[in-house]
């Protein structure tokens, strides 16, 4: 006889796929999003210009909700996040400094390499995940 707390331990495997699924998903639009408003061309000569900074923490703080309120997603997302970043990195993707391709996926992915702004997201998506899932195991520590 299964009781309560058991049951409530126990997820079907259609769920877990669909959260993983999910986050992968929601990995893979970060990377884009993050691409696209950090080389949005907004102007502002040699600085950052404010509302590409915006658009970036508006994306940081929607990662962070993301990772707290579903984590198991938040950590694929976030995982996702990274190993593009390793894989942009690693194959030497290149990325067009000029505004004519701001919106371009490749463009995008190719950021991801030369930017910290994918790694920040990403490693914010896995930590608020980890802080939150470790807050919901109700088990003691052996």
């Amino acid at each position: 006889m299964t009781t309560t707390s058991e049951t409530t331990t126990r997820q079907h495997p259609n769920r877990i796929a669909a959260r993983l699924g999910t986050g992968v998903l929601v990995g893979l639009v970060t990377v884009y999003v993050v691409g696209v408003i950090a080389t949005a061309p907004l102007g502002g000569g040699s600085t950052t210009n404010p509302l590409v900074l915006a658009g970036l923490a508006v994306v940081g703080a929607a990662a962070v909700a993301v990772g707290t309120r579903w984590p198991t997603v938040g950590t694929t997302a976030g995982a996702v996040v990274l190993l593009v970043t390793v894989f942009a990195v690693t194959q030497r993707i290149a990325w067009t400094t000029g505004t004519t391709q701001w919106w371009s996926p490749t463009d995008a992915v190719g950021y991801s390499a030369v930017s910290a702004y994918p790694a920040i997201v990403g490693a914010a998506l896995v930590a608020a995940s980890v802080v939150r899932g470790r807050q919901r195991d109700t088990t003691p520590d052996l």
